[in-house]
């Protein structure tokens, strides 16, 4: 029997099941306070998108952020996903690839130039994985924490 995925912008309601997928992906307890204030920020800045991954009637089993700006140096709206994460129980059953997919044409209809995407050093398999779905890897990015 075929998995039934299906792939929808996120609402508010969406929420704890957003944050229970990002603290899966960061392995750690996010602050309940900063988590929902950030999450409506996304909800209400117009170059935020925000996307989740269903399977079945209501199980979020997926989450993607992507957030766009005006570059200069891009002559154009580029925008970079923030977060891409599937449930560990429902990884390599393509979950990740329908969210990419799914941006796509909202991207193309608001004029976006490019598509960008940082991912730890670490994180081999997600290289690869966004390699396999047309990435290419030309940048390095350095951080300074404070």
């Amino acid at each position: 029997m075929e998995e039934n995925y299906s792939i929808r912008k996120a609402e508010q309601s969406d929420a704890s099941s957003v944050k229970c997928l990002l603290e899966e992906l960061e392995n750690r307890l996010f602050d309940q306070g900063i988590f929902d204030r950030i999450y409506a920020e996304y909800l209400h800045t117009p170059l935020t998108l925000m996307q989740v991954a269903v399977h079945g009637e209501d199980e979020i089993v997926g989450f993607i952020s992507c957030k766009g700006q005006s570059l200069l140096h891009h002559e154009g709206l580029v925008f970079e996903i923030q977060e891409l994460i599937v449930n560990a129980s429902h990884q390599g059953r393509g979950v990740g690839r329908q969210l990419i997919a799914a941006l796509k044409p909202e991207l193309a209809q608001l004029g976006a130039k490019s598509l960008e995407v940082t991912s730890n050093k670490k994180r081999k398999e997600a290289h690869a994985f966004y390699q396999s779905v047309g990435f290419l890897n030309s940048h390095e990015k350095f951080t300074i924490y404070f």
